[in-house]
């Protein structure tokens, strides 16, 4: 247990260390359905939100109590739910807010952007402007010749820019100075209204280009319910500079937009997340959850996170990694994604690779190697360990999410259930708890 929780373990280890779990558990205690149920990721899942940010007893020596609780998970065991998507068990908890990545997860975005800048240089074309060269291929060479201006601050090997308005307004600034004879201040203003243009034709572009069903799956996520019969919270976090809110027909269901410019940094970088979950707590819908929670405490934030967040995206490290290490739950969305099998992680680290060395890599798109076997078992591990659920159509995404919900729903009524029994007046009645329940090891029969 202490080498699956210990982020510094590297993935070959950890790919070594579950079925030996398995086997040595079922030795020391016989659980009902451990065979059909069991799932090694989702033991290590549960291993992280059990332990995560708690006190335990992993330095320690393990009580019957704790044995308990982990024959307790095993029999939760592991969901499927069709050839097409699969989900591993995630914290029984009901959700609360729901958020998606944009570009290719809600739309596909190469058409999009594709139809705004056709806009934009039919727009400057209309206007009599002379473009060299289009508005977008201008965007790649100020931003190689100068990277930094458009990257995160202290980030001193940027491969994307952060601040992408700017730099398609500067941009355009330079064409219109280089190559139009326009003064800087006539620059600046053509710029910021080419600029609304471009913004206003990608927007319009959006709901040709949506996910299939998105919008059924939007009305059905904004349907459902919480325990108080408050509605769940929607929301965006987007690298892009998109607004949901600027789309009429997804305005309706969205609560809240933060985006990487407004943070000043991109995903993967926690930063992110932290501005919208200081965004959602806002709403009264949430009091409950940041009531005791100072909210400019970024440690007291995090703290506060758990699987009644579910956040949606394409993008392996900076959704699914990023989400999970936010202690939410997390659903990889890979419909709209152009090659899928790029992100199927077939090829793996050496097993010297720690797992921030893997989201590096990947990240960085280079090509990985094993030396040990079981490459398949390893990749689908990974995959397992930080999505709690993989699909391929979006429309899925409801189902997932009202299934998860229900079984929120009956976990919080069966520990209310159990409270109120247990603080109910019972003279005199022996008191059985599975603390003091003792078994044998070899066959799994209760001693007296």
């Amino acid at each position: 247990l202490k080498l699956l929780n210990n982020k510094k373990t590297n993935l070959a280890m950890k790919g070594a260390a579950w079925p030996m779990l398995a086997i040595l558990s079922s030795s020391f205690y016989r659980v009902p359905n451990l065979a059909s149920g069991f799932s090694s990721s989702t033991f290590v899942r549960k291993t992280r939100y059990n332990f995560r940010r708690k006190n335990s007893n992993l330095d320690g020596e393990w009580s019957e109590k704790d044995l308990a609780r982990w024959e307790k998970m095993y029999g939760d065991g592991k969901q499927v739910w069709n050839t097409e998507v699969t989900s591993s068990n995630s914290p029984r908890c009901q959700v609360r807010v729901v958020s998606f990545d944009l570009d290719n997860t809600l739309w596909k975005t190469g058409p999009t952007i594709q139809a705004a800048n056709d806009e934009l240089a039919a727009y400057l074309d209309g206007k009599g402007i002379v473009q060299p060269e289009r508005v977008e291929k201008v965007m790649g060479q100020i931003f190689k010749e100068n990277p930094s201006k458009y990257a995160a601050p202290n980030d001193s090997n940027p491969k994307s820019p952060v601040q992408l308005t700017l730099l398609r307004k500067d941009a355009l600034k330079k064409i219109l100075t280089e190559h139009n004879e326009l003064d800087k201040e006539q620059a600046i203003d053509f710029a910021d209204s080419a600029f609304g243009i471009w913004t206003e034709a990608r927007h319009k572009a959006i709901p040709d280009h949506l996910a299939s069903n998105a919008i059924e799956c939007l009305k059905v996520i904004r349907g459902m319910r919480s325990h108080s019969d408050q509605p769940l919270l929607i929301g965006a976090i987007t690298d892009g500079n998109s607004n949901p809110f600027l789309v009429p027909n997804l305005r309706k269901f969205f609560d809240f937009v933060v985006n990487a410019e407004s943070v000043g940094v991109s995903k993967p970088n926690k930063k992110v997340f932290l501005a919208a979950v200081k965004e959602a707590a806002a709403h009264p819908y949430l009091e409950d959850i940041f009531v005791d929670v100072d909210i400019t405490n970024d440690d007291e934030v995090e703290n506060a996170m758990g699987g009644w967040w579910v956040h949606v995206g394409d993008d392996f490290i900076k959704d699914i990694v990023a989400s999970k290490d936010m202690g939410m739950r997390s659903i990889w969305s890979q419909e709209l994604v152009k090659n899928p099998e790029e992100q199927k992680l077939n090829n793996l680290p050496r097993s010297s690779k720690t797992v921030e060395q893997l989201m590096k890599e990947v990240a960085e798109n280079r090509v990985l190697e094993m030396t040990v076997g079981a490459d398949d078992y390893l990749a689908e591990s990974i995959e397992k360990e930080f999505a709690d659920a993989t699909l391929y159509v979006f429309d899925q995404i409801s189902e997932i999410l009202v299934d998860w919900q229900e079984i929120g729903h009956m976990s919080e009524t069966v520990v209310s259930r159990i409270v109120d029994e247990s603080t109910s007046s019972r003279p005199n009645e022996e008191e059985s708890s599975i603390e003091e329940a003792k078994f044998c090891t070899a066959c799994g029969t209760k001693l007296a």
